[in-house]
């Protein structure tokens, strides 16, 4: 059989599979490992789960653009969204040029007119809770949330740091600026201070407050500022495997023993 025959019946037999299957994870639903302990112990470290990518609405793949909005995000919700401050992302966008248009963006794939070399731009996903929505008002004080003067304790929070930092001591209408502009996120100092007492701040328009529910081990709105709508990624569905060896990947295939099998198939909420 000739090469290019060969290659041809490859493509009639494969071509509307991989098709469908990169519809569907564009569009509808998409595997995701969890990296990190920030949501423990609602979800722990090598929790692998399907994201329903369709709910909040349709975005262009490799983009932040919403082609067809649905319902927005919730208090309580658990949600997977793009890292708003990511430091690999190609911006500002004079210094990177596309290699496929916005309407066709087949690959994450940039010529960085800088280094003069090609960019490979994989978001950071993260996932936390929704506590707050647009034109809440915000607030920690002494490691309890509050949400427009109501105390939350409906969440599944864990407290592991048994150290409590003061307050910044800085004037509203700055404290709201900085915030907005994740300003709290570069300065350690900083940090600390938002951490356990925070606000108040009241969430802008299109945007939504995240945390996680390891509230002494999260990187979340408190320091990288307000969530915008157009990172939001979906919402996880359901456990498909869990693992002690992650995040190592080599790990976890070598490590059968590790599977968290009382994990699997469990809903998230």
């Amino acid at each position: 059989m000739k090469f290019g025959t060969a290659v041809k019946n490859f493509v009639a037999s494969w071509g509307p599979v991989i098709i469908v299957v990169l519809l569907l994870r564009s569009f509808v639903v998409e595997a995701f490992m969890v990296p990190t302990g920030s949501m423990e112990n609602t979800i722990l470290i090598g929790d692998f789960m399907l994201v329903n990518k369709f709910i909040y609405g349709v975005k262009l793949p490799f983009s932040t653009q919403t082609l067809i909005p649905l319902k927005q995000p919730k208090r309580s919700d658990i949600v997977v969204f793009r890292y708003p401050l990511d430091p690999d992302s190609p911006e500002p966008q004079e210094n990177y040029v596309r290699f496929f248009p916005r309407w066709l963006p087949l690959l994450p794939i940039y010529w960085d007119k800088i280094k003069g070399f090609f960019h490979w731009y994989a978001p950071r996903t993260f996932i936390k809770r929704c506590v707050a929505i647009a034109g809440d008002t915000v607030e920690v004080r002494d490691k309890k949330l509050y949400v427009n003067g109501q105390l939350q304790n409906q969440y599944p929070v864990v407290h592991k740091d048994l150290r409590m930092f003061k307050e910044l001591q800085t004037p509203n209408e700055d404290y709201q600026k900085l915030w907005k502009s994740g300003q709290f996120i570069n300065n350690p100092e900083v940090g600390a201070g938002v951490r356990d007492n925070f606000g108040p701040v009241v969430v802008p328009d299109d945007c939504i407050f995240m945390m996680g529910d390891n509230r002494d081990n999260s990187s979340d709105s408190r320091f990288w500022g307000p969530l915008s709508l157009k990172y939001v990624k979906g919402k996880p569905l359901v456990m498909y495997f869990s693992s002690d060896a992650a995040p190592n990947i080599a790990r976890i295939i070598l490590s059968p023993t590790q599977i968290r099998w009382e994990r699997i198939g469990r809903l998230l909420r």
